[in-house]
């Protein structure tokens, strides 16, 4: 049962720098073709071994697809179209968002404290309006 290597054909364009979300449409549409393609060779009477491998025979190698995406430079991600820009955009882009590192990494803790503190918060102004009511001669 010869499927072709879709994985394989990933990792090649994610190496040749085009951008993952392309990369997985690209691997879905080939995938539906291919069962396109085995579905119609199915359709005109073979077995299901012999029209998986003309499916694969009619789809191609997937080192051409491969070579064909990387001539395509309008489908690389940005930072492999403009690495100089990506060589300033990165390093701040990380010192923009270190300071919020200790906050994301403890955001458990520091819900329960501000859970907490809203809590105390309401216990307190029960205390004082009920102290408020007592007090004032009504």
């Amino acid at each position: 049962m010869p499927r072709p290597d879709l994985a394989a054909l990933a990792q090649d364009l994610l190496r040749f720098g085009m951008a993952p979300r392309r990369v997985r449409r690209t691997v879905d549409e080939l995938d539906a073709h291919f069962d396109d393609l085995v579905a119609d060779a199915i359709a005109t009477g073979l077995d299901r071994d012999s029209a998986e491998r003309q499916a694969l025979g009619q789809l191609g190698a997937m080192q051409d697809i491969a070579m064909a995406a990387r001539a395509r430079p309008e489908l690389r991600d940005w930072a492999h179209r403009f690495p100089h820009l990506a060589l300033v955009v990165y390093p701040l882009g990380c010192a923009a968002v270190l300071p919020a590192a200790p906050v994301i990494a403890h955001a458990g803790d520091l819900a329960r404290w501000a859970a907490c503190i809203l809590f105390g918060g309401f216990v307190t102004a029960a205390i004082l309006l009920f102290l408020q009511l007592t007090i004032s001669p009504f």
